[in-house]
């Protein structure tokens, strides 16, 4: 033979064995069969070619067939043990003979689509077992949707398949981002494939979508472009997320729904320096606390409203406090709770309590904070059972999903560190209990001050709440309009917080302990009081004279307080009288400079 026809039989017979190479790896029966008959053949035609008929030239094809089938036959075995071993898991498992697919080397392999068929060969790759059905498979403009009904055991729980959601999506090999979470059965797992983000980009707010409370406000949109709505009467809702992760764009778009509607009020408690979260809306809203003594006495206002509303409910034989109908429900917005609670810890109990029976009354908290745990609440109770909605924004912990929806949600699903963007979010409430990526809409502080200016409160009702585009043009000689009337209580208008206590160098008396011991000392007049009699009152932490002695110690190290006289054999204390500000002592301005290092 020449050495072109060597050549053709050796391509011939390497492409013969790397087809077998293949189909064993891929365990492809048909392939393989294929594939050693045809290298038995080629390597049989091969020596004959070059031998020729002899005894040499028969032994030596017979020994290359053997060799071939030496190599298929056990295989072939393995693969067949193996087949009836996964046969026996899925029986255990209650897989039907139609979950195992068609091809017998590939069981629970096939599936209707392309998609279905690579998660069910995904599972298999990774449980060692089929999946019971894929009960149902949708195609959204990102990609799709697919409800799997896992197997029972240990392993096939859902959130086992969950914990391993990398290896998952790397047996899958489809483009996209892979999410997965607990369906509402406990052996469901629903995947989510992105094939592009839906929510890539900022959603600019449309404006509010309502003017009654009694309707749902429209929060942003999911990954199936689908508005997500939240009901935000009767139900205290909670907000959740590492900074920079858009709480206060959430927080704006739920406070423009409860200023434009005409049956609502927002109150707001905004604990950064200068209200800067919160400022902007100071002229729409029903009150504004800025401080942590403004922010008690907003509370202790809520709650005197809480009670004055229970006891109208009372009179007329009601149940529940039905907006337009009894008056305006009252939204809450807290930002920053956690600290509000470590500046002002009296206000646990009282937001404890509101969060417990103000529901009924038309009053409802919106509390946003980093640290959703129950040392928010003073760490006596968990506060978070009280809230009835629930959104988390990106977090870097896992943890900080089990903080805001629960213990556990993270391996159900709830990855609050897979949200990438500012203004994403899941949402939880009593209709929507498998998560779903959310972006909130996006306002822009423009959009904030134009709605703010837009329903800002006036003189009437009907001023307040009106709409440009009903509102008439303007005149052109406009009559000057009249003073304003003097805001009262919760009855009606603005309501006045009372002026804030301070100390004679004009600081802000922060602590409500202090503030209460302080006006103990100052109710005693130029007479005094002793230390015995503070304790005998009975305030909050100072029930023994080492209590009482400290901040008395300190104050008098200042110059506010001073020594009264005694009284029987107890030194009595008084404050020390302020100054008009007239007579307050200029500073100096003409001291001699002083001099470092002699």
């Amino acid at each position: 033979m020449s050495r072109a026809e060597h050549g053709v039989y050796g391509a011939a017979l390497a492409a013969s064995t790397m087809l077998t190479v293949g189909a064993l790896k891929h365990r492809h029966k048909g392939l393989a069969t294929a594939g050693a008959s045809s290298m038995a053949v080629m390597a049989d035609a091969w020596m004959g070619a070059t031998l020729g008929p002899s005894v040499p030239s028969l032994i030596a094809s017979s020994l290359v067939t053997g060799g071939a089938y030496a190599v298929y036959v056990p295989w072939l075995v393995r693969s067949r043990r193996e087949q009836l071993a996964l046969q026996v898991k899925a029986a255990k498992a209650g897989v039907t003979a139609q979950g195992l697919g068609t091809d017998t080397l590939a069981p629970g392999l096939t599936g209707a689509t392309r998609e279905e068929t690579a998660l069910m060969q995904a599972l298999v790759a990774m449980l060692s077992v089929p999946a019971v059905d894929v009960t149902a498979l949708e195609y959204t403009r990102f990609g799709w949707r697919a409800v799997i009904v896992l197997p029972p055991g240990r392993d096939t729980a859902p959130h086992k398949v969950i914990a391993r959601r990398d290896q998952l999506a790397t047996n899958l090999g489809l483009p996209g981002k892979l999410r997965l979470a607990k369906g509402e059965q406990d052996n469901e797992l629903v995947a989510y494939l992105y094939e592009s983000d839906p929510l890539a980009s900022p959603i600019a707010w449309p404006g509010p979508s309502t003017r009654t409370c009694t309707e749902p406000v429209v929060l942003g949109v999911d990954a199936y472009g689908q508005p997500v709505t939240i009901p935000l009467l009767y139900n205290h809702t909670l907000i959740g997320g590492a900074t920079d992760n858009g709480k206060s764009g959430v927080q704006s778009v739920l406070i423009a729904y409860a200023v434009a509607c005409e049956d609502a009020e927002a109150l707001l408690i905004d604990m950064k320096p200068g209200a800067v979260e919160f400022g902007p809306w100071r002229d729409s809203a029903l009150a504004l606390a800025d401080t942590p003594s403004r922010a008690m006495q907003l509370l202790k206002m809520v709650w005197a409203e809480v009670e004055r509303r229970g006891a109208l409910l009372s009179s007329l034989g009601e149940k529940k406090w039905v907006p337009g109908k009894h008056g305006p429900a009252w939204f809450v917005f807290i930002d920053e709770l956690a600290e509000l609670i470590r500046r002002v810890p009296a206000a646990a109990k009282l937001i404890e309590s509101l969060l417990q029976v103000a529901r009924y009354t038309g009053v409802t908290l919106v509390c946003a904070t980093q640290s959703p745990s129950n040392r928010v609440f003073g760490g006596s109770t968990d506060g978070r059972q009280q809230y009835q909605v629930r959104i988390g924004l990106g977090a870097k912990e896992s943890t900080t999903s089990n903080l805001i929806f629960g213990p556990g949600a993270y391996g159900d699903g709830w990855c609050l560190d897979e949200l990438d963007l500012a203004g994403k979010f899941l949402r939880w409430d009593r209709e929507h209990q498998i998560p779903v990526d959310a972006r909130a809409y996006w306002m822009t502080e423009a959009d904030v001050t134009a709605t703010s200016h837009r329903y800002a409160r006036e003189e009437t009702e009907t001023e307040a709440r009106g709409h440009p585009e009903h509102a008439p043009d303007p005149e052109d000689d406009p009559t000057p309009p009249r003073p304003p009337v003097p805001p009262s209580g919760p009855g009606g208008g603005r309501p006045l917080l009372r002026a804030v206590p301070t100390f004679p160098d004009g600081s802000e008396i922060a602590d409500e302990r202090h503030a209460a011991l302080w006006q103990a000392v100052e109710k005693a007049g130029p007479r005094g009081i002793t230390v015995d009699d503070l304790v005998a009152l009975g305030l909050p932490q100072f029930a023994a004279r080492s209590s009482v002695n400290g901040p008395l110690a300190q104050w008098r190290r200042r110059g506010w307080i001073e020594e009264a006289g005694k009284q029987g054999r107890a030194m009595a204390f008084r404050t020390v009288p302020r100054l008009p500000v007239g007579e307050a002592p200029a500073a100096v301005t003409d001291a001699a400079p002083v001099t470092v290092g002699g």
